[in-house]
């Protein structure tokens, strides 16, 4: 049998490009025996680091995200979801964004970028187009909306996704990317020029 080293930098930076967190939690079951997984609670919002996690605190069950994907709820829907009950995990246990219109309280909107530069290298010659119609879409803060349809809705900021610091916006944003990614590019694709 051939032995294989593999160093502690070498795990951290497959642990950095570690797409799901099914591949993230193999290697650090392989890889990271010295380290034990804290116990997601609401007390600390940097336990929480997957959905999972989030229900675990909030003692919630996870969604059934095969039964809703059977019954054709788009995965940007499941990716709001998903992020709603982050949020509320991340909130902890004084769980209150509700807009002010005094303006006396202040929210942070989560702090993201989609594209790494090394992603944006290695997508060159790649185009992005929407799948829908662009027409009357918004951009930024979860926005959603329909027009010259028999009703009209719209959601011009995404309250529950707010947090009450910066610190936690920016966790928000940047260990949950792939969910965001999911939840606001839903109708875009990759195509060759």
């Amino acid at each position: 049998m051939k032995v294989i080293e593999i160093t502690e930098i070498e795990v951290k930076a497959a642990l950095d490009v570690a797409k799901s967190e099914e591949v993230k939690n193999v290697l650090v079951a392989l890889f990271c025996k010295g380290e034990k997984k804290p116990t997601p609670t609401l007390d600390d919002y940097t336990t929480i680091r997957s959905y999972e996690d989030a229900c675990a605190a909030l003692k919630c069950s996870p969604i059934d995200e095969k039964a809703l994907r059977s019954a054709g709820v788009r995965k940007g829907i499941i990716a709001l979801i998903k992020l709603e009950t982050i949020s509320r995990a991340l909130w902890g246990k004084n769980y209150q964004p509700k807009p002010d219109a005094s303006g006396s309280s202040r929210f942070y909107f989560p702090w993201f970028a989609l594209w790494t530069e090394r992603e944006i290298k290695e997508t060159e010659g790649l185009v992005y187009i929407p799948v829908i119609d662009a027409l009357n879409n918004r951009a930024g803060f979860g926005y959603a909306s329909t027009h010259y349809a028999p009703s009209l809705t719209d959601a011009h900021v995404g309250s529950l996704l707010w947090q009450e610091s910066r610190e936690k916006a920016k966790y928000f944003g940047q260990q949950f990317i792939e969910l965001w990614f999911d939840y606001l590019m839903f109708n875009v694709k990759k195509v060759q020029e």
